[in-house]
């Protein structure tokens, strides 16, 4: 549940994981970024400015789109995609994050990024290096 005027900043989900909503009842406005090595590394040094407040991320991104998603959408964000996210009205949502082995590569690089701004340990999966090693190596 989220109430009218809510907004999360720019952020990648946990891990590089994949998410998927259904807005059961509301709307919700999103902002994506590709996640390309020109955008990833202007992410990483956004995050590291503590100046999140003062930049919106999508001005300074390649290729930022604005999503509306209205009752009864359902929608998919791939893995490593930055985004942020508004509630225009209250809003019923549901949704969860997916690992898979789909995009190991995407999710080892999230990780990284993870690390290297020092993510709070319950935004990001703790074992999700030794996860991803493991799917790789069996694949």
């Amino acid at each position: 549940m989220s109430v009218k005027g809510c907004y999360t900043d720019f952020h990648i989900d946990f891990g590089g994981t994949s998410v998927w909503y259904h807005v059961f009842k509301g709307q919700k406005v999103f902002w994506l970024v590709p996640p390309t090595k020109h955008n990833l590394a202007l992410y990483e040094d956004w995050a590291l400015s503590g100046k999140q407040s003062d930049i919106f991320l999508g001005d300074r991104a390649d290729g930022c789109q604005r999503v509306e998603l209205k009752q009864g959408y359902t929608f998919f964000i791939p893995s490593g995609w930055i985004h942020a996210v508004y509630t225009p009205e209250d809003t019923l949502v549901f949704g969860g994050n997916i690992l898979h082995s789909f995009n190991i590569p995407m999710q080892l690089t999230i990780h990284e990024i993870e690390n290297r701004t020092k993510c709070i340990h319950q935004n990001k999966i703790l074992t999700l290096y030794m996860i991803l090693c493991k799917l790789q190596s069996t694949s």
